[in-house]
């Protein structure tokens, strides 16, 4: 179809066809013949020679925290035997007007090029870029051709995870993980435990040579099955912690205590009080599907599931709730009921950079971001990790 161009000058080319026969003037004549040919010839290229293009694109990183960008490339080929049009992509973006861009034409039979752009983020969760709209639009300005390149990727926006110190869960009464789990998160089934004197049939490839030359016989390394500690958080979505606000708060607190659980390879499981949960993950690379989990998580429910918390391991409750922030009765059943060795409170509608937290006993309270590796402890169930 005709761009704006294109209209004005179809618009004028009619204008001096009609003077033209009006007055009895060549000249009005030749120049409207021109500009309605030309909108015409414009029109018909681009109809019977559409771009033929495959995009591809790449987020830098793939997840974000909220408030920071990435960077979009884009490498478009042209699979054409001809040149391309001079082009316009609109990429589409959930909940924004989308990203514009212009590029020159392509030459044909695997012409590339390549563009990018970056996208900031304001708040955390998964934001869809694509399909792709193309307009092809020849080189006078004068037609254009729309068409959907269908491609699309997810850009994960979880909330901020502060940097604290890794975190070894002393493992206690907690069972150990079951081998299924051990072995889809890649884990080893033995850790080595000791030496003791070789008997026939032990594995020779476990003999222990240096030792074996210092004995008076051989020695075989021993191995025990790993322990792993569990640590399972728990974030309150009962109102008013289940407003968008307390959530990104709440988000934030427990998304940097399962980073630092999972940084000193014990296990972990993020809970809301409404039932929803997380796999449980072992293991520093294994983050990816907690932030997936933290990004998404919206709205909630009055009252806490009977199945909360779903696993044996040592629990940490995080609440935006100002009545268990304040009131010690409260907080004592809130931590009762959730079996929780701490209970960690926000102050969500103050939640600033600067000011002091508070902590006491089993309790942690929290003013603002960046004041969580300071007073993150739980006493005798765990212990610091050097790096």
């Amino acid at each position: 179809m005709p761009t704006r161009s294109g209209w004005m000058v179809l618009f004028g080319g009619l204008t001096f066809l009609v003077a033209g026969r009006l007055f009895g003037t060549i000249e009005f004549l030749v120049v409207g013949t021109a500009g309605v040919a030309a909108v015409s010839i414009a029109v018909g290229l681009r109809q019977l020679h559409p771009s033929r293009l495959a995009i591809g694109r790449r987020l830098t990183p793939p997840q974000v925290p909220a408030g920071e960008a990435t960077r979009v490339d884009l490498e478009i080929i042209n699979h054409a035997r001809y040149r391309s049009p001079l082009l316009r992509l609109h990429d589409s973006i959930s909940g924004t007007r989308g990203v514009h861009l212009s590029l020159a034409s392509l030459p044909g039979k695997g012409g590339r090029s390549d563009g990018a752009y970056r996208l900031p983020t304001t708040r955390r969760g998964v934001l869809k870029l694509g399909p792709i709209r193309i307009e092809d639009v020849d080189a006078l300005g004068l037609a254009r051709r729309s068409h959907r390149v269908e491609t699309s990727v997810r850009l994960i926006v979880h909330p901020p995870i502060e940097p604290v110190p890794p975190i070894r869960v002393r493992v206690g009464d907690d069972p150990l993980l079951g081998k299924e789990l051990k072995q889809s998160l890649g884990l080893s089934d033995e850790e080595f435990d000791g030496l003791r004197d070789y008997v026939p049939g032990d594995d020779l490839r476990k003999i222990h040579w240096p030792s074996s030359a210092r004995a008076s016989g051989l020695q075989v390394r021993q191995f025990r099955p790993p322990r792993h500690g569990r640590l399972l958080v728990v974030i309150d979505t009962r109102p008013p912690s289940d407003d968008p606000m307390a959530l990104d708060a709440t988000t934030s607190v427990a998304g940097s205590i399962a980073a630092a659980v999972l940084a000193a390879g014990d296990t972990t499981r993020i809970e809301t009080t409404d039932g929803r949960m997380t796999p449980l993950v072992t293991g520093p690379n294994q983050l990816d599907p907690v932030l997936e989990f933290l990004a998404l998580l919206e709205g909630g429910s009055e009252v806490i599931h009977g199945s909360v918390p779903n696993t044996a391991g040592t629990v940490v409750a995080v609440t935006a709730d100002p009545h268990v922030a304040t009131d010690a009765a409260n907080r004592r059943r809130f931590a009762q009921r959730l079996r929780a060795a701490m209970v960690i409170t926000v102050d969500a509608h103050g939640w600033v950079e600067g000011g002091a937290p508070t902590r006491a006993a089993g309790w942690i309270h929290l003013t603002g971001p960046g004041q969580l590796a300071a007073v993150w402890q739980l006493g005798s169930q765990t212990s610091a990790v050097s790096t």
